[in-house]
C-alpha cells in the first residue's frame, strides 16, 4: 500500500480549479440524466431527493479516497491495480469483472436507449429499430476506431451544444409544470432510484486526468472534484424537479413514470407526448444523441483499450480483429436480443459494476485506512469520522448490490402498481 506524501508547492489558481471541475462536470452531465428521473419518479420527488443525495456523498467520498491515493511518481494509475496495492489481488479481479460489467453494460444501455426513443418518438421508425440499432452501432464504432482524434478536436464546441440542449429542455419543460405533482411520496420504491442515481454520479475514472492537471496538488484535487459532481448534484435535481413537476406518476398511455418505466424510456419520450414543444423534443433529442454518443466513444475506447490490456497480457496476443470481435460483438448482440433492457442494464452497471467498485469496496479501504491512523496513534479524531462514512458506505452499497441482484433472479419483487388504461 502505497500513499504519496508528496505536496506540490505551487497551489494551482481558481481558475484552473473550476476547469477541472468541469472535466468531473462533463462525465456527470451524460445519460444518467435521462434515466434518473423515471426510476426515481417511482417513489416520488421526497424520496427521490433522499436518495439522491445520499448516493452523492457515497460517489464524492469514494472519488476522495481515489484521489488521495494516487501517487504522482507512478506513471500510469488504473483501477485494478489500485485496488489491488490497497486490498490484494482478490480485490483486483473483483475490479476488474466489475470494470467489465460496467463498460459492457453502458454500451448495451446506449445500444438500446436510442433505439428505443427514436421508436417511441417517431412511429414510423418503431418497425426499424433492429436496423437503427444496428447503423448506429457501426457509426459509433467507425469512430471509435477512425474518429477519436476529431472528436477531442471538437469536444469543447459537443460540450457547448450539450449545455444549450440541456438548459433549453429544462426550461421548456416547464411549460405544463404543476407543484402538487411533487407532493406524491412511496418510500418503498426509493430502493430502485439508488442503482440510477450512482450511474449517474459515476465519474472516477477520469480521477487521475483531474489529479495531473493540477500538478498532483491534493487539496486542489479534492476542491475540484466537490464543485463538479456538486454542480452535477444541482443540475441532476433541477431536471429531476422539472420531470417530475410534469409526469403523473400513473396516467394512461405513455406519459406516465410507470409506463415510461415499464417500458424503458428515457425521460423526454413521455415529456416530448406531454408538451407538444418543437423546441423541447428537438434540444432533447440532440442532448440524447450527443450525450449517448461520447459516452459509447469513450466507453468503447476504454472497453477496447481494457480488451487490449487483458489480451496482450493473459492471452499473448494483440490481434485487432480479435480484439474487436471480443470488445464490441456482446454489446450489440444483446442489443438485439433484448431492445427494451435500457434501465435494466443502467440498474445492473449502477447497482452491480459501480456499486461495487466506487462504493463497497472504497468503503472497505476507507475503514482499513481509518484503522491504520488509530494504529498509528495519529489523525484520532478523523478516524472516527472515517470508520463512521467508511461503515456507511459499506452498509448502503452493500443493501444496494442485495436489492438489484435479488430483482434480477426474482427474489425480490418491486413491480410497480398496474397501469391505468
Amino acid at each position: 500500500m502505497s500513499t504519496s506524501i508528496a505536496i506540490n508547492k505551487n497551489t494551482p489558481k481558481n481558475s484552473a480549479i473550476f476547469i477541472s471541475s468541469l472535466l468531473v462536470l462533463g462525465n456527470v452531465l451524460g445519460v444518467g440524466v435521462l434515466a434518473l428521473p423515471i426510476s426515481a419518479g417511482l417513489g416520488g420527488f421526497i424520496p427521490a431527493l433522499f436518495g439522491i443525495v445520499i448516493v452523492w456523498c457515497m460517489m464524492l467520498f469514494a472519488a476522495w479516497l481515489i484521489a488521495y491515493r494516487i501517487d504522482e511518481n507512478k506513471k500510469n494509475f488504473d483501477i485494478p491495480s489500485f485496488f489491488k496495492d490497497e486490498l490484494g489481488t482478490t480485490a483486483k479481479w473483483i475490479a476488474i469483472a466489475c470494470n467489465l460489467l460496467i463498460l459492457y453494460g453502458v454500451l448495451v444501455a446506449y445500444l438500446s436507449g436510442i433505439s428505443t426513443m427514436m421508436a417511441a418518438l417517431y412511429s414510423d421508425l418503431a418497425h426499424y429499430r433492429f436496423i437503427i440499432t444496428i447503423v448506429y452501432f457501426c457509426i459509433v464504432v467507425s469512430l471509435i476506431v477512425f474518429g477519436l482524434g476529431i472528436m477531442r478536436k471538437g469536444m469543447s464546441l459537443i460540450m457547448i451544444v450539450l449545455w444549450i440542449c440541456f438548459f433549453a429542455m429544462c426550461f421548456t419543460g416547464l411549460g405544463d409544470w404543476h407543484s402538487k405533482l411533487l407532493t406524491y411520496t412511496d418510500w418503498k420504491y426509493l430502493p430502485i432510484c439508488l442503482p440510477i442515481a450512482v450511474s449517474a454520479f459515476h465519474f472516477h475514472n477520469i480521477i487521475p486526468t483531474v489529479s495531473k492537471s493540477l500538478d498532483y496538488n491534493k487539496p486542489a484535487t479534492y476542491k475540484a472534484i466537490f464543485i463538479g459532481v456538486f454542480l452535477g448534484l444541482i443540475i441532476n435535481l433541477a431536471w429531476v424537479l422539472v420531470v417530475l413537476g410534469t409526469l403523473k406518476e400513473n396516467h394512461a398511455g405513455v406519459t406516465s413514470v410507470i409506463y415510461a418505466q415499464v417500458h424503458n424510456l428515457t425521460a423526454n419520450v413521455p415529456m416530448t407526448e406531454i408538451l407538444h414543444n418543437k423546441t423541447f423534443e428537438f434540444s432533447a433529442l440532440i442532448f440524447a444523441l450527443l450525450s449517448v454518443t461520447c459516452s459509447f466513444m469513450a466507453n468503447g475506447a476504454g472497453l477496447f483499450g481494457f480488451i487490449t490490456d487483458l489480451c496482450t497480457d493473459y492471452l499473448k496476443t494483440d490481434n485487432k480483429l480479435l480484439i474487436s470481435i471480443l470488445a464490441f460483438a456482446p454489446p450489440i448482440i444483446i442489443a438485439l436480443i433484448y431492445p427494451e433492457i435500457f434501465l435494466v442494464a443502467l440498474s445492473l452497471v449502477g447497482g452491480v459494476g459501480e456499486d461495487v467498485l466506487f462504493a463497497l469496496l472504497p468503503g472497505v479501504i476507507i475503514v482499513k485506512i481509518a484503522h491504520s491512523f488509530i494504529k498509528n496513534k495519529e489523525k484520532l479524531a478523523l478516524s472516527k469520522w472515517m470508520i463512521i462514512v467508511g461503515w456507511i458506505m459499506i452498509i448502503l452499497s452493500t443493501f444496494v448490490l442485495i436489492f438489484v441482484l435479488g430483482q434480477k433472479f426474482g427474489l425480490i419483487n418491486m413491480q410497480p402498481p398496474n397501469l391505468k388504461m
